[in-house]
């Protein structure tokens, strides 16, 4: 009775024995990557040909790169890790697409756009902040493909 007591309680263990998780061997050569180095990285991959990116710290820890395209200067934002949050062109009335600037005028009669921010982020349309004049007032507004809202209105003095 002893023996298949004794044998009862190892044929128990056994299955225990064997659970034991096997040893894998990972490589823990990778270093992580710094929010720095993972901004450039993304910067060399979407634009290649800039040239004269200059590079600063934003006030809430993220990463700011500033370059120009012709009369477009280009703004792209990186958060405190280094991923991707937008990027921010501003340019002149000139370089707006003509439809976006048909859209304006048409709901704005005489007033002529000043200036464009066009704000690029994943996934979504681009969103154009436009400041438009007339001889008495500036509005900035808000273009989101064919919704337009006025963000400032401000008299001239």
């Amino acid at each position: 009775m002893k023996k298949l007591m004794l044998l009862a309680g190892l044929y128990f263990l056994q299955p225990g024995l064997h659970a034991a998780p096997a040893r894998i061997n990972v490589k823990h050569d990778v270093a992580p990557i710094s929010a720095h180095d993972r901004a450039r990285i993304h910067f060399k991959e979407n634009y290649a040909w800039v040239q004269d990116a200059a590079w600063y710290n934003t006030v809430n820890d993220g990463i700011l790169c500033v370059f120009n395209q012709g009369n477009i200067v280009n703004r792209v934002f990186y958060d405190k890790l280094g991923y991707w949050q937008y990027t921010l062109l501003s340019y002149p009335a000139t370089d707006l697409p003509k439809s976006v600037e048909k859209n304006v005028l048409n709901n704005f009669k005489g007033y002529h756009i000043s200036f464009v921010n066009e704000i690029r982020s994943d996934g979504q349309d681009p969103v154009y902040m436009i400041n438009i004049e007339n001889e008495d007032s500036i509005k900035v507004i808000a273009v989101n493909g064919e919704q337009i809202e006025v963000k400032q209105d401000l008299l001239k003095s």
